[in-house]
């Protein structure tokens, strides 16, 4: 299996379970909260792979690059940028004394 057909399945596995939380938040910090992480992905996987840190078996990646990195290593990204609100938003449970607040 190439690393692109196991982000895409991977991408869109997280995409289903999340994106119907993620409707519900504000777009504008997902968006800069992603947009930031892009830049520091690509430009410490550049680094890494640059310097030899880490490898890819040209047979398995699509051959598009930026800089060095392949374009695969975005997927891990954009996936903590779905999974990692609408995990905080699920795992977000009132404790006991702020149950009382409410009412």
């Amino acid at each position: 299996m190439t690393y692109v057909l196991l982000s895409v399945a991977v991408l869109a596995l997280i995409a289903a379970v999340t994106v119907p939380t993620l409707r519900r938040l504000p777009h504008r910090p997902l968006l800069l909260t992603g947009l930031a992480l892009i830049v520091l992905t690509a430009v410490f996987d550049n680094v890494i792979v640059g310097l030899g840190i880490v490898a890819y078996d040209d047979a398995l990646i699509s051959g598009i690059r930026v800089g060095s990195a392949p374009v695969e290593d975005f997927s891990y990204t954009l996936g903590a940028v779905m999974l990692v609100p609408a995990l905080w938003t699920w795992l977000d449970r009132p404790t006991p004394s702020e149950e009382g607040r409410d009412a």
